[in-house]
């Protein structure tokens, strides 16, 4: 959005049918006591499917998104950003376009500038396309507890 305001997850996943306010209370008190997204709450306690968030996730951040759930990853591609940046900065390469040289990479954050220069340098002169991912398929997908 050009304003600088992102609209709030909870707000969309409302307006979109998502899930109810109900359903929005009991997983913003559940963040409140063991921490996380709230996108997560509702995905873990099965509120929401995946798709559903990743959905209400391109429109908050006016991205693509990907289902992490529904991929199957090439240990080929895992490998393309080292372990230890991936972990770090919660960032799961997810396919390699060989004929324009892009890397895919799902994140939590597309437009945090220092996951995407991050990203970039550790890429090796491929051309890097980030997309949104919910956090706990990251969790998952990245082998970190979700």
């Amino acid at each position: 959005m050009s304003t600088g305001q992102r609209r709030r997850l909870d707000e969309i996943l409302i307006a979109e049918g998502l899930v109810s306010e109900t359903q929005i209370r009991e997983a913003l008190m559940r963040q409140k006591a063991h921490g996380g997204k709230v996108g997560s709450q509702l995905l873990y306690h099965r509120y929401i499917d995946e798709p559903g968030l990743v959905k209400a996730l391109t429109i908050q951040f006016g991205c693509e998104g990907v289902v992490l759930g529904r991929l199957n990853v090439t240990p080929a591609v895992l490998e393309m950003i080292p372990k230890k940046i991936a972990l770090a900065r919660k960032v799961l390469p997810f396919d390699f376009v060989p004929e324009g040289n892009l890397l895919k990479v799902a994140c939590e954050d597309p437009t945090d500038p220092d996951v995407i220069n991050e990203v970039k340098f550790v890429a090796r002169g491929k051309r890097v396309k980030l997309f949104v991912a919910a956090e706990l398929s990251l969790d998952i997908a990245l082998g970190v507890g979700g």
